[in-house]
């Protein structure tokens, strides 16, 4: 069967319920005969299952939770955190003969005697030796009283102690061929552990009393302690338990299982009072994120008081309601709904090969398909009270921001939805370095998000933001280059007309610091340089502040910004809405500084100039895009003291005109890089790119880019413009060949070419050689007519070195890959183009 059909008969079966073959045969456009052939393949490899007669019925296989064996799947967190530690019980428990010693370590409450009950379960339902009975022993109950505790564990003969009237068994004779569970066996007094470790090493053990006989017993132990075992246990001890599980505290645990740990209890007590219960999430929130000192334990008595107090308030009704009984709750039904295990396995299957795209685009594409196609119908957000609290405190901080909860909402779906799929699938290294680069791409997307996701569980902070920022691409404008802050007392001066400004605006435009009544200068001085710190200042800062010293903010903050720097002492709406519009239109920083200083009524204050720092504005007429590109290769090798400004043509245009009439305005621009002719008046040196392909280039270079970058860095330079420049031509040029696989398989060929000839190709050469190889390459794929050579190939030889034999050799490997043969006519133009 072909990968396709398989993948097309999964997904169709994951999307439905159980089909017929002809159902089936029918939405893939197969013969039913072939259809029923792959199905019957897909269920010997167990990928699908079958039930009824006339008709079968064909379903995706769904992992059976209630088959022997799987009773740690009742440990909430058995696929998540405890994942590791439950699989070191089922090591240790089947060792043989009877198991090692095992000790569960934690805090009181965490859940080590439920574990203790499953490993028992475990053995129980596997039939394994030494499950028969389970006995429970709690050492802290007569740890004031060793010899009467050592007579409980061991036993005791008549007359061992006054009172002992008649002999007794002890508990490791009745668990002879069962379990042990000693919990707290840090209170086992010296002298029992002792007996005790000796009876691990020998299988047998002294009543007290007994001077002669020894008594055998085959018991599985397990202990339990909330100290840390290595101080509070005999050294002889302790060294003879081979496994220790340690169990986190409550508020350890992730977030997704203390959320179904507290819907656990709930329905446990819905079970024990017979009724529905309706759950305030706030409160079931402050439930699931509490710091307990007694753990679950203390949770379960929290939840119990809660119904407990309901039911006094409403003894008679039909539902439990805990708290207020308004929107969002949680509801747990009575009598309880069949479960239906989702299949997420699958989901994560599907999804984790997406995760790799490092096209953002295309990833929110995916995305979005994947989530209409999967997830829409299938994943349900009701009960979910992590996606409640997420998406509730995200619109809150939209309404804050942008006021535009339109834009959010249906993304939000879709990420709580994978958030719900993926849980602990994605790491957070992961989700880091993938942020890592969204951030250089769509810094101003990612800062709304990261703005927007500020009050989200730490937990899921990162996930959130991440995958919000994907979907959320487009909304925001990458174009606006200016950072704007607002500034002003009260507590939500500044946020109120920050949500107005952007919302008329219709982009995220402007960000709010709100200071209390009683601050200071300093206090916002200090709040701003930690917004700067977080924000690319490179281009230019716009501060709009209530009240303040201008001088005192400007020279303060000033040194943190890369850019300009324009402060306003006058926060209004008006004065918002005029700046953002300014902003949203791409005005230019010292257009925008002198129309608020003749129309604003206040004062201002800016730094007059293109720029504080040397710099070099780079700009090209095919675009933006195209300028930050060579802004990225000029960053590799201009020095770091030198700052790279991008410009759309026009702003170039427009900048050089002011420059000529105003002097000074460029006196710390060093160049101006493009990719085409510039009507330049100003001193400033001008480079056209384009010209790195003339032979004189690299001199050129050097002598024109004196001091900023140097001079060994710039045949390196020259050679990525080559390529880049290279790459550019070619896609507008080449129907169908990948421009960017081609130009390094070119580059390859041209580089063996100087080698095995000896050849020094200056950068116009190279340039043409590698356009007019990639041009062969798809004319040959597209079956170029021949021409007969002019002279024998065979005897053409360059530096001494014979051709035909040589070029044959070096263009073996682009042949091998294309499946083509390149004919002797394309061969001798290439002579033709080395000799020059």
């Amino acid at each position: 069967m072909r990968q396709e059909t398989r993948e097309q008969l999964l997904d169709l079966l994951a999307q439905k319920k159980a089909s017929t073959t002809q159902e089936i045969a029918d939405a893939i456009s197969l013969s039913r005969s072939a259809t029923s052939l792959y199905l019957n393949e897909l269920l010997d490899g167990n990928e699908i299952q079958k039930s009824g007669t006339k008709p079968v019925y064909w379903s995706i296989v769904t992992p059976d939770y209630n088959e022997a064996g799987d009773v740690f799947l009742q440990y909430i967190g058995s696929e998540g955190s405890a994942k590791k530690a439950i699989e070191k019980c089922k090591a240790a428990v089947l060792y043989p003969p009877l198991g090692l010693p095992l000790l569960l370590h934690g805090a009181s409450g965490v859940g080590k005697s439920f574990l203790a009950q499953l490993i028992f379960d475990y053995l129980h339902e596997k039939k394994y030796n030494g499950a028969q009975n389970f006995f429970v022993f709690n050492c802290a109950d007569y740890a004031n009283n060793p010899e009467l505790l050592s007579s409980i564990l061991f036993g005791h003969i008549k007359g061992a102690f006054t009172g002992a009237e008649k002999e007794k068994k002890g508990l490791l004779a009745q668990a002879d061929n069962g379990v042990l569970f000693l919990d707290e066996v840090h209170r086992l007094s010296h002298e029992n552990q002792e007996k005790l470790f000796q009876f691990m090493d020998t299988g047998k053990f002294r009543p007290v009393g007994e001077e002669a006989e020894l008594i055998h017993s085959n018991v599985r132990l397990l202990f339990a302690t909330t100290e840390i075992p290595e101080e509070v246990l005999l050294p002889t001890f302790y060294r003879r338990i081979s496994v220790i599980i340690d169990l986190p505290t409550f508020h350890e645990r992730p977030i997704f299982e203390r959320i179904e740990l507290v819907k656990y209890l709930f329905e446990r007590e819905s079970k024990r009072i017979k009724k529905s219960i309706t759950i305030s999430n706030d409160i079931f929130s402050a439930l699931a994120t509490q710091e307990l000192s007694g753990n679950i334990g203390s949770l379960a008595n929290q939840v119990r008081m809660a119904c407990a107090d309901a039911l006094r308030i409403s003894p008679n009704s039909q539902e439990l309601v805990v708290g207020e009984n308004k929107q969002p709750v949680i509801q747990i039904n009575y009598p309880p709904a069949p479960t239906l295990v989702e299949d997420t396995h699958l989901f994560v299957k599907k999804i984790t090969p997406l995760l790799q795209i490092t096209d953002f685009v295309k990833l929110k594409e995916e995305l979005r398909s994947f989530d209409s196609r999967y997830l829409e119908n299938t994943v349900t957000l009701i009960n979910d009270s992590l996606a409640l609290n997420i998406k509730t405190s995200i619109q809150k901080q939209n309404r804050c921001v942008i006021d535009n909860e339109l834009m959010t909402k249906e993304a939000l779906e879709t990420v709580c939805r994978l958030l719900q799929v993926l849980k602990g699938e994605l790491s957070s290294q992961k989700i880091e370095e993938k942020m890592y680069l969204f951030s250089k791409q769509y810094p101003r997307t990612l800062l709304l998000v990261t703005n927007l996701t500020k009050n989200v569980p730490s937990e899921v902070q990162n996930f959130v933001a991440f995958f919000l920022g994907i979907l959320l691409i487009g909304k925001v404008s990458e174009e606006i280059r200016y950072q704007a802050l607002l500034v002003a007392h009260g507590n939500a001066t500044a946020s109120s007309i920050q949500a107005v400004a952007n919302k008329m605006c219709g982009d995220y435009v402007f960000d709010a610091i709100n200071m209390p009544l009683s601050s200071s200068a300093r206090d916002i001085v200090a709040e701003v340089n930690d917004w700067l710190s977080e924000r690319d200042t490179s281009e230019g800062v716009i501060m709009l502040v209530d009240m303040g010293s201008l001088t005192q903010l400007y020279k303060s903050l000033k040194p943190q910004i890369l850019g300009e720097l324009l402060v306003i002492n006058n926060l209004t709406t008006s004065y918002a809405l005029e700046i953002g519009q300014q902003l949203v239109n791409g005005n230019l920083f010292y257009e925008i500084a002198k129309k608020a200083e003749r129309d604003f009524v206040t004062n201002v204050q800016y730094f007059e100039g293109f720029s504080v720092e040397k710099n070099v504005i780079i700009a090209s007429i095919s675009g933006r895009d195209v300028a930050k590109k060579i802004k990225a290769i000029c960053e590799k090798y201009f020095n770091p003291d030198i700052k790279l400004i991008v410009l759309n043509f026009s702003e170039l245009v427009n900048t050089l005109e002011r420059a000529y009439s105003e002097e000074g305005y460029l006196k710390e621009t060093a160049a101006i890089l493009t990719t085409s002719y510039l009507d330049n008046k100003t001193p400033v040196t001008n480079i056209n790119l384009i010209d790195v392909l003339d032979e004189d280039a690299e001199n050129q270079l050097n002598m024109q880019l004196k001091n900023l970058i140097h001079p060994s860095s710039i045949p390196l330079l020259v050679n990525e413009f080559i390529h880049f420049f290279s790459k550019e031509g070619l896609s507008e040029k080449l129907e169908f060949l990948n421009p960017d696989v081609i130009i390094r398989q070119v580059e390859d060929v041209v580089g063996k070419c100087e080698k095995r000839f000896s050849l020094q190709l200056n950068a116009k050469m190279k340039f043409n050689l590698m356009m007019h190889i990639a041009l062969m390459v798809e004319r040959t794929i597209l079956g170029a007519e021949d021409y007969p050579v002019p002279e024998d190939i065979n005897q053409l030889s360059i530096n001494s070195k014979p051709f035909y034999q040589n070029v044959q050799t070096i263009f073996y490997t682009l042949e091998q890959f294309y499946k083509i043969k390149i004919s002797t006519w394309e061969l001798y133009i290439i002579y033709e183009i080395l000799i020059g």
